[in-house]
């Protein structure tokens, strides 16, 4: 094989792979606005502000009176209980008992948080799959003419409509990684985009 085939196909692996994170990137953005219109009537699945993050706010302009600072971080962090759905606390809690209080709700921000983010991230699989069927985005079929043995052996282990259904599959799952990831990918394949024409130049002027 010589150097001027082996830039060939890696220009055509590059267009390939173009096409696909084209694809995803599309979908995936597709998969976050309907996400986001559920987000509109189902304010659990919105973002809340943590704990920390709620503290540190009104740190930066409470006095420096020590029972006013108490008083303005327990108010914080009734806010973000509020928001948790859980009950507030009494403002005449000491500095300890204070401490004692953000550490669960930290806790309970966590775990909240992980099946939000959970529930989110199923739900965008879910959306990406129905996409991905409407529009007939299957990356196995997209892929195929990076190796096309893999088809073949899909084909035989799940039958053709297995076949069909696990690269829709797939692209559901693909589309749940977020916009942001398929953008950082096609990043990448500009980059070796660049790579391959500048070696071509350079095989070009040799010969």
């Amino acid at each position: 094989m010589t150097g001027t085939s082996a830039v060939s196909q890696i220009g055509e692996v590059i267009a390939v792979l173009g096409i696909y994170v084209a694809l995803m990137s599309v979908l995936s953005v597709s998969v976050e606005v309907i996400i986001s219109w559920f987000k509109i009537p189902i304010p659990w699945l919105q973002g809340k502000p943590s704990p920390a993050a709620a503290l540190k706010e009104v740190e930066s302009w409470l006095p420096d009176d020590e029972q006013v600072q108490l008083k303005g971080r327990v108010q914080a962090l009734n806010k973000v209980l509020e928001a948790l759905g859980e009950a507030q606390i009494k403002e005449n809690l000491s500095g300890e008992q204070l401490a004692a209080k953000v550490g669960a709700a930290t806790t309970l921000y966590i775990k909240k948080e992980r099946t939000r983010r959970a529930v989110i991230r199923a739900m965008a699989v879910l959306v990406g799959i129905v996409l991905a069927y409407l529009f007939q985005i299957d990356t196995l079929q997209i892929l195929a003419p990076l190796s096309p043995e893999a088809p073949q052996l899909w084909q035989h282990a799940l039958g053709a409509e297995g076949a069909h259904w696990a690269g829709l599959v797939l692209s559901g799952m693909g589309a749940s990684a977020g916009s942001g990831f398929w953008h950082d990918q096609m990043a990448r394949l500009r980059n070796a985009k660049a790579l391959a024409e500048m070696a071509t130049n350079i095989g070009g002027g040799a010969a």
